[in-house]
């Protein structure tokens, strides 16, 4: 708490202000904004990666929250004064920091992802498949040793952008008043460690799509390992209600997610094996009326779903339904997108 009072006394209006914006970068909207744009214009498989560290990171992190109950900052201690505009934004319980989670998570995706261009052979060396497309912005298996394709990492600014918020926005959850150093620290580790753990799902090869389908696993059960317990363990008496309602809400949420991501996986390698490419215009289009849909499902559904099913039962249908149009209805117009642009002839 002493050095959560130190930023108190050295608040200003305008660093108030730059903070609260940057801290909403770790929101949860912002995290599903990155990943579908990345999952429909960038790379299928990086999205999937960010999907999952993020998901699976969001599960770890809310069953911390739950198990251990810590208080948020102004309740350790009613003499500190947190930033009144950040209060809305830090639901549940303080420890660890969802936001630093979410961010740190994405971004250090983003930072596997541009790691290298290519690793090891010559253009002889590799596989016929690498050879018709060394431009795939995606991970690729090279063919005599296994090695991966990721993201271009020449360009320098996506990654200082992605170190420059994997900073700042966990300084600006302590800045506002919103969580401790110790609830920053454990969030960014764990989000590390998943994003490393777990960092060959982003290879295009036999070795990525196991570990992508044993991501799948671990995720659905750990997902199912967190609903469980909310649904069932006793709390004790003097549990926070709202917190638990938050709590329980985010279990049926994750789940609905995993589910979701699972259908679309199978989908896609079955019947739909949608491509990602198309002109930069034609993209920009893609991402304004598939997310203007997504949005509609995900606000327009909350009331018909909410009067047909139990309250945490149609978050949890309200989210699978958002992830399966994602995933599997909206791709199946790239086609169309990635003919916009293109000569006839």
């Amino acid at each position: 708490m002493d050095f959560l009072r130190f930023l108190e006394g050295i608040r200003t209006p305008v660093l108030t202000q730059f903070m609260s914006v940057v801290t909403y970068f770790g929101s949860e909207l912002f995290f599903l904004a990155f990943a579908v744009i990345v999952f429909w214009c960038v790379s299928k498989r990086g999205g999937y990666y960010i999907l999952l560290v993020g998901f699976l990171g969001t599960a770890c992190n809310q069953f911390m929250k739950i198990w251990f109950r810590i208080p948020r900052p102004w309740v350790l201690d009613p003499e500190f004064h947190v930033v009144e505009s950040a209060r809305a934004g830090a639901g549940g319980y303080s420890f660890p920091s969802g936001h630093t989670q979410s961010i740190v998570g994405t971004m250090a995706c983003v930072l596997v992802l541009c790691a290298a261009w290519r690793r090891g052979q010559s253009g002889a060396d590799r596989s016929s498949d690498l050879a018709e497309d060394t431009r795939r912005p995606y991970a690729a298996v090279d063919g005599r040793n296994g090695s991966c394709v990721w993201l271009h990492g020449k360009k320098k600014w996506i990654q200082a952008g992605a170190i420059v918020l994997m900073l700042l926005v966990p300084f600006s959850r302590m800045y506002l008043g919103c969580h401790t150093p110790l609830d920053v620290g454990v969030a960014f580790a764990l989000a590390l460690v998943l994003a490393v753990c777990f960092r060959g799902v982003a290879c295009e090869d036999a070795r990525g799509e196991r570990m992508l389908w044993g991501l799948l696993t671990v995720s659905l059960l750990v997902s199912a390992v967190y609903l469980a317990f909310v649904a069932l363990y006793r709390f004790p008496a003097d549990v926070d209600a709202r917190n638990l309602a938050e709590a329980t809400k985010n279990a049926y949420l994750l789940f609905g997610c995993f589910l979701g991501i699972i259908l679309v996986k199978v989908l896609d390698d079955r019947y739909i094996r949608f491509q990602v490419e198309a002109v930069w215009w034609a993209q920009i289009l893609k991402i304004v009326l598939g997310t203007a849909v997504l949005l509609a499902i995900r606000m327009g559904l909350k009331v018909p779903l909410g009067a047909v099913l139990p309250e945490h039962v149609s978050t949890a249908v309200r989210y699978f339904l958002m992830v399966v149009f994602a995933g599997a209805v909206w791709p199946l117009t790239f086609g169309w997108f990635a003919r916009l642009g293109k000569n006839p002839g």
